[in-house]
């Protein structure tokens, strides 16, 4: 009886499947372990009820132990982008001068999305094959979610969409201009000039969106004379890297960890015209945790702080009880409301806001009005109040900020908005429901929570 007890105990706490005998994973693991991978032999791959694809520990991993060590040319990062010549031959053989019409309009991202197709329409003639083969095929981020469906989620997500979508299609238009105008008759090339698509730019885009990790290399790689380089395309910075297995590895908030840049020899400031993935061999990129992890648990690693805005349009999941959550609200829109109460600001009071950055992070969490939001609404009710010092109020907000007066104000805004949100979700409540609907249908219910209680208070 106490054995089988045990058995069914062991059953119900394993909600896992183990996945390292497929046959992708299997060819994963061999290519991973030939260009030099070392992995804590603890780990494997599984197929979790609750998350999908994880890591699993076989036996107890404690804080300080090393999860993996990747040598630099098993990432792909700037430095693999710049030394591959068939890539760069795009934009340096071409009718256009590419690094002066297009100075710094890119992002690093995109310019990762558009290698990555590069590499994938490359197929087996790349190292990066088997790699590109296990990655995901789809994404359950709201960006690709119907038309239709689109129109009756909530405006915060919607926001979000839209400017993904304005950075994706401005990039795309670039890089098919680039192509348009390339004049090598290099063959690779020529058949990337057929092939490439938004479609497929599209997944490249949320696979480094929702994979990449953070790593610099800016003591390693001289990045700053690059004017004859393609990192001249780039507006902000290159620090962000794909890295095999470890990209599998999913978040949890409570997770800590620590990465490490690992130089074996003298190698700091190599000039983006002398790299060679040689020079590179002894350079590796290490993750350590600072959590413990019972046998036959899924690792986590922390991705960041992040609210599930954040979480589910840009890496398509959801978390539930996430106190950093919250309701946001624009300026212009509390503008708007008061003047229905006929209660407009002043110029001196909206000069007064502006010094006081407090036009920005207006928002209602768990807690109540952010110190932003109390702000601007002190100055809405006292700045007029011979008898109240409206900036000391607003320094002792930082320590307390809750006034019932306050919140009588915007009662009637936030009423408008949770019923605005009830509504998108009567509309959602008909459709079929998928992951990324789901995910869009938990968030507006967390908002819906969020400001029944400020209403209460």
């Amino acid at each position: 009886m106490g054995r089988t007890r045990r058995k069914r105990n062991i059953k119900k706490e394993r909600d896992f499947c183990a996945c390292d005998n497929q046959e992708e994973i299997i060819l994963l693991n061999s290519w991973l372990s030939k260009h030099g991978m070392r992995r804590n032999d603890k780990l494997s791959l599984a197929v979790f009820n609750d998350t999908g694809r994880g890591v699993l520990t076989k036996k107890k991993i404690q804080s300080g132990e090393e999860l993996m060590n990747l040598p630099l040319n098993l990432t792909i990062n700037v430095t693999t982008i710049l030394m591959d010549n068939l890539f760069c031959k795009i934009f340096f053989e071409n009718s256009k001068r590419c690094l002066v019409e297009y100075k710094q309009s890119i992002s690093f991202q995109s310019l990762m999305a558009f290698y990555l197709v590069f590499l994938k329409l490359r197929s087996g003639k790349t190292k990066w094959h088997i790699y590109l083969e296990s990655l995901p095929k789809e994404y359950s981020v709201p960006y690709f979610l119907p038309n239709d469906v689109k129109q009756n989620i909530d405006n915060d997500i919607l926001s979000v969409i839209s400017k993904q979508k304005d950075i994706i299609d401005s990039s795309f238009n670039i890089f098919e201009n680039v192509l348009v105008s390339n004049i090598s008759d290099d063959s690779a090339i020529q058949e990337f000039k057929s092939s490439f698509s938004l479609a497929a730019y599209e997944w490249a885009y949320f696979t480094v969106n929702t994979r990449c990790v953070f790593m610099d290399l800016s003591k390693v790689v001289d990045l700053k004379n690059i004017e004859h380089s393609i990192i001249n395309l780039i507006c902000d910075n290159t620090k962000i890297s794909l890295c095999p297995y470890l990209d599998m590895i999913n978040h949890s908030p409570n997770a800590r960890n620590e990465t490490k840049l690992l130089v074996s020899k003298n190698i700091t400031n190599v000039n983006v015209n002398n790299l060679s993935e040689e020079l590179f061999s002894d350079v590796h990129f290490s993750i350590y945790t600072k959590n413990d992890f019972d046998p036959y648990t899924q690792v986590f690693i922390c991705y960041g702080d992040s609210h599930n805005l954040k979480l589910i349009t840009e890496y398509g999941f959801f978390l539930p009880d996430n106190d950093l959550d919250y309701v946001s609200f624009t300026f212009d829109e509390v503008v708007a409301f008061l003047k229905t109460k006929s209660i407009k600001l002043s110029q001196d009071q909206i000069s007064f806001i502006n010094n006081h950055g407090l036009r920005k992070d207006l928002y209602i969490d768990c807690k109540g009005l952010s110190y932003n939001f109390y702000g601007l609404l002190l100055v809405v009710k006292y700045y007029y109040d011979q008898s109240t010092d409206v900036s000391r109020l607003i320094y002792s907000a930082a320590i307390c900020s809750h006034d019932n007066n306050l919140n009588d104000i915007i009662a009637p805004m936030v009423r408008t908005k949770l019923n605005s949100i009830k509504e998108s979700l009567d509309k959602v409540s008909n459709i079929d429901k998928c992951v990324i609907l789901n995910n869009c249908v938990e968030l507006m219910c967390q908002y819906v929570r969020i400001l029944e209680k400020f209403i209460k208070c």
